[in-house]
């Protein structure tokens, strides 16, 4: 047994002494932490606290809305964005088939109303010559109308004349 006493002796020393290590670098690596905190607190209390970072930072800037006096798809862009410009510089170019399409629908449409146009202008042309024809027939009648009123007078005088004379006995009645 006084063996083992030794060798128990031994592992206890070897365990106390490997303990003992640990323990120095432990605090040696605790130590050599605080200090870089430390160290790290003052650096930026010191220097960096002093300015602000950010990745999406915009610079305070005069900036104006864009937009377009015509919408339609654009067809050719001048600028990338954040590029400054200037006043009356083309920005992008919007396709312009949509509006020559509208022009030509425009251009159909007044095309089409000209001709119902002088379509009206002739019927009013056909119709009025109508009416003067009308007019024509209508004076027509009235001088018809004139003209028998005429004969119907004449009528009632010669008949009021041989009235006249018969009851004179000059001419005998026809039965």
């Amino acid at each position: 047994m006084s063996d083992q006493q030794p060798a128990d002796t031994q592992v206890a020393a070897a365990q106390n002494e490997a303990n003992g290590k640990r323990r120095r670098q432990l605090t040696l690596l605790a130590g050599a932490v605080a200090v870089g905190v430390v160290g790290y607190g003052a650096w930026w209390l010191v220097f960096d606290s002093h300015f602000v970072e950010t990745d999406d930072a915009y610079v305070g800037a005069e900036t104006a809305q864009v937009t377009a006096l015509s919408p339609g798809p654009v067809a050719k862009i001048f600028v990338s964005e954040t590029q400054g410009v200037k006043k009356g510089d083309p920005l992008v170019v919007i396709d312009d088939a949509d509006a020559r399409i509208a022009v030509a629908q425009a251009e159909a449409a007044l095309g089409q109303a000209e001709r119902k146009v002088k379509g009206y202008f002739a019927s009013d042309t056909a119709l009025a010559g109508q009416f003067e024809a009308r007019q024509a027939d209508v004076t027509r009648a009235d001088a018809q109308i004139t003209a028998a009123r005429a004969d119907v007078e004449r009528a009632r005088v010669d008949l009021s004349r041989r009235q006249a004379l018969v009851g004179r006995g000059r001419f005998p009645v026809m039965s």
